[in-house]
Parts: structure tokens; C-alpha cells; sequence
């Protein structure tokens, strides 16, 4: 009977905070305000996101004890300033999905119940325990996954820049002629970043290479601050510069062909798995029904 009583109140937990997150309560005229004036300090979420997932809003309220605990790490502050993100966002899925993860084994157990299952009460409340704390991590594996993949864009974008300045000072234009025009002609966050830094060197008066280095060790975009230093030592000399970037964008496109190559041959791997594990099955059902062929006929 005490465990029906504990399950129903988890259960009856549960579907008030999704109630509270689904149908939030009004706020006043002040507390509004209140709320746009903090928004407004905040950093801006990401161009193009959606409307903000159910564990975003069921965790919404308890994103300022996170923050007011130190949380996140200043490595995931880093990574979120990286992709234009915001910290409370952040915040908040983590507390919805770590709820999530606490809630799930207490609606198992409440439907074994009602089944007429017994099941120790202890064993849900350390899965919870167990399931909430994973999935507290996940958002932030989640954040690290995107930045990668943001660095992988932006070496790309940063080679097809390359390659641009490269044609642009084989038809004779200077430097900061070749890098602003190689920087016009894509589109992108990466070659934005690009372009403003080369507009903030023109604006001081200053030459291009340290503020590429700048935005290269921003980004953690190694290749831009190697062209950065290649192009500073070859000085001003366009022919010197030109074969510094020819140089960089063979280089860079040998790594990348190395990286696909080594994502197919890795995919290819995980597309064997399923084949051995079906050949595994079927001998383990032939040995299987030899064994109870004998055992039959002992």
C-alpha cells in the first residue's frame, strides 16, 4: 500500500510539472517587464531556432539556481559564446531533462502497480537517481557535439577563402584587395567574422594578419592563425603570400579528403555490425537447436 502512495504522488508530481510547463501562470504588467529587460542583457539565441523544446520550459524556473551555482563551466560558457547561444537556454534543458530522467522509473513503477508487479521501492528511486544525473550531462555533450561540427564548417569555409585570395592575386590584385574580395563572395557566419575582421584592420589601419590570428584562436579554427603567421613572415610581397596560401589550401584539402576518408571507412564499419550480429543469432539458433536435439534424445 505504501508503494501505490508513493507512486501516485510521483505520478501526481509529474503531471503538475507538466501542467506548469505546458500552461504557465500570467505574470503581471512589472514582472513582464521585468523579464524583457533581462532577456534584453542576455545574450541572443541562435539565428533560426524554434520555439523552445518541453523540457526548456519545464525547466525554465530553476535555470537561475544553476546559474547562481556556477553552472555552466566556464569551458561551456565558451562553447556556447562559440555558436550564439544562450546560457540560460542552456540552463534550462538540463533541468528538464534531469526531471525527466527522475520521473520515468516513478511512471514505471506506478504502472507495474496498477499491473500488480511488486517492485522494490528502492530500485526506482537509484534508477531515477541514476537516469536523472545522465541526462543532466546530456545537454552539454549535445552543446560540445555542435561545436565541432561548427569548427568543421568553419575549416572548410575558411579553405573555400583561401581559394578565392588565391585566384585573386594570380589576377594581379594586392593583398587586402584579394582577402576583401574573397571574403565578399561567400556567404556564412564564418566568412562574416572573416570579413569583419578585415574591415576593423582596414578601419585602424592596420595590417589584416593579427586580427585573422585573433578570430582564428576565437573560433579554435587552427588553420587561420597558421595562414596568419605564414602570411606575416612572407611580408608584403604578393608572390610570397600567394604560394604561403596556395600552400595552406593543399595542405587543408589533403586533411580534408583524410577526414571524409575516414568517416566512410568508419561508417562502413558500423554498417558491418548489424551483418555479424544477424550471422551471430542464426549460429547461435543452429547450435541451439542441435543441443535440444540431443538433450531429446538422451
Amino acid at each position: 500500500m505504501l508503494m501505490v502512495i508513493f507512486a501516485a504522488i510521483a505520478l501526481g508530481t509529474g503531471s503538475w510539472l507538466l501542467l506548469v510547463g505546458l500552461v504557465p501562470p500570467k505574470l503581471t504588467l512589472a514582472q513582464q517587464m521585468a523579464r524583457a529587460q533581462t532577456a534584453n542583457r542576455l545574450s541572443q539565441a541562435v539565428v533560426g531556432s524554434t520555439r523552445p523544446t518541453l523540457s526548456a520550459q519545464l525547466g525554465s524556473r530553476a535555470a537561475g539556481w544553476l546559474a547562481r551555482a556556477g553552472l555552466p563551466s566556464a569551458k561551456v560558457r565558451g562553447q556556447l559564446a562559440l555558436l550564439d547561444k544562450d546560457v540560460t537556454a542552456l540552463l534550462a534543458q538540463k533541468v528538464g531533462t534531469a526531471c525527466f530522467g527522475l520521473m520515468l522509473p516513478m511512471a514505471s513503477l506506478t504502472v507495474l502497480t496498477i499491473a500488480g508487479v511488486s517492485v522494490p521501492f528502492a530500485i526506482p528511486v537509484v534508477a531515477g537517481l541514476v537516469l536523472g544525473g545522465t541526462l543532466f550531462f546530456l545537454p552539454d555533450m549535445a552543446v560540445a557535439g555542435e561545436v565541432e561540427k561548427f569548427r568543421a564548417e568553419a575549416r572548410m569555409s575558411v579553405r573555400v577563402f583561401l581559394d578565392q585570395a588565391v585566384i585573386a592575386l594570380a589576377g594581379g590584385a594586392g593583398i587586402e584587395a584579394a582577402l576583401i574580395s574573397a571574403a565578399a563572395d561567400g556567404h556564412g557566419r564564418t566568412l562574416g567574422l572573416i570579413r569583419q575582421a578585415i574591415v576593423d584592420a582596414q578601419l585602424r589601419r592596420e595590417p589584416a594578419w593579427p586580427h585573422l590570428d585573433a578570430l582564428g584562436r576565437r573560433l579554435g579554427v587552427r588553420e587561420l592563425s597558421e595562414l596568419a603567421a605564414a602570411c606575416a613572415l612572407a611580408g608584403s610581397e604578393g608572390a610570397k603570400v600567394r604560394a604561403s596560401i596556395a600552400a595552406k589550401t593543399r595542405a587543408m584539402r589533403g586533411q580534408e579528403a583524410a577526414t571524409e576518408l575516414e568517416a566512410a571507412e568508419a561508417a562502413t564499419t558500423r554498417l558491418a555490425v548489424p551483418g555479424g550480429l544477424l550471422g551471430m543469432s542464426l549460429v547461435c539458433f543452429l547450435i541451439y537447436a542441435a543441443l535440444a536435439a540431443a538433450a531429446r534424445q538422451m
